[in-house]
């Protein structure tokens, strides 16, 4: 059984590392516009996902109407789809001497200060919007960069994407590891902390509003800030064109405890969900709407 998968992870591998080949090869242009046509294909192979972004972007308000939100889900399958490709250019093509050609930074100057800040730990929360892979690329030149991570479920991609890009300055915490200083440790070393946290959080999540609508959010972000005093940043990398980008990001900001832990938690993970809100707003075609976001909503499948 084993051989068998092992053969099949294989035989799934083959063609991900052509594709992958084919992206070196070509011009970051070409392979970008390659990759949007996979994005429509998606659209319309994938009626499920189609229906949950769909969905999700009338619940959230930002469009008028149906038409309106069926194209801000579209783009983003599109979105998601450059992501791949900008992120395989980019570990290649993007360093800290060819950084000012690719990406624009609007960033408070004491974000920056605490960023380049040696030995001053940071929590870094961002959101499935843009290219949330590049973002910590560009990040870990500022500071060195621990970020939490789910291994890809073929293992042969895994390794050949290890070797491709060894991401010297990035240490990777597996999303459900056991060590329970995993995220606590890279704080109290004085590195930087990145944590995703708009995603549907199946359990340790809290309740908190997110455009209007109840939904279980990761808390992550600030049961680490009350534990260690590390100040929380939010930032996100847009896209602006073909590899290029905008690395946009909050003042730190901290919070005082009131003696009540639990509605310290639910304050800050709030404060956290709307900060994404705003982003969001902003480029609402770059977010990931074919997640369920609001499960609560949806009691029938809340473990779908």
């Amino acid at each position: 059984m084993a051989r068998r998968a092992s053969v099949a992870a294989f035989l799934e591998f083959v063609p991900m590392r052509l594709a992958a080949g084919l992206v070196d090869a070509l011009p970051a242009r070409v392979a970008l516009r390659l990759a949007r046509g996979v994005g429509a294909l998606s659209w319309l192979l994938l009626p499920k996902r189609r229906r949950i972004a769909v969905d999700n972007v009338l619940r959230s308000g930002i469009a008028a109407d149906e038409a309106e939100a069926r194209r801000i889900a579209r783009a983003s399958f599109g979105s998601f789809a450059m992501l791949s490709v900008e992120s395989l250019k980019a570990s290649l093509e993007i360093t800290p001497d060819t950084l000012e050609h690719h990406v624009r930074f609007e960033v408070p100057e004491e974000t920056m200060e605490l960023f380049r800040a040696p030995g001053k730990p940071v929590i870094l929360a961002s959101a499935h919007l843009g290219n949330w892979e590049l973002s910590g690329h560009v990040v870990s030149f500022l500071k060195p960069l621990v970020a939490v991570a789910r291994a890809l479920d073929n293992p042969f991609a895994q390794r050949w994407l290890e070797r491709r890009n060894p991401r010297r300055r990035i240490q990777i915490v597996p999303k459900h590891t056991r060590d329970p200083m995993a995220l606590l440790r890279p704080l109290r070393e004085g590195k930087l902390l990145g944590l995703i946290c708009d995603q549907h959080a199946s359990g340790g999540g809290v309740t908190v509003p997110f455009f209007g609508r109840p939904a279980r959010t990761v808390a992550s972000p600030a049961r680490l800030h009350l534990a260690t005093g590390a100040p929380i940043v939010f930032g996100v990398c847009y896209r602006t064109g073909p590899m290029q980008f905008l690395v946009t990001a909050t003042k730190p900001f901290t919070h005082e405890p009131t003696g009540d832990r639990e509605a310290d938690v639910l304050a800050i993970t709030e404060k956290i969900a709307k900060i994404t809100e705003d982003h969001v707003r902003r480029f609402p075609e770059q977010y990931l709407w074919a997640h369920r976001r609001w499960r609560a909503l949806d009691p029938k499948r809340a473990n779908g």
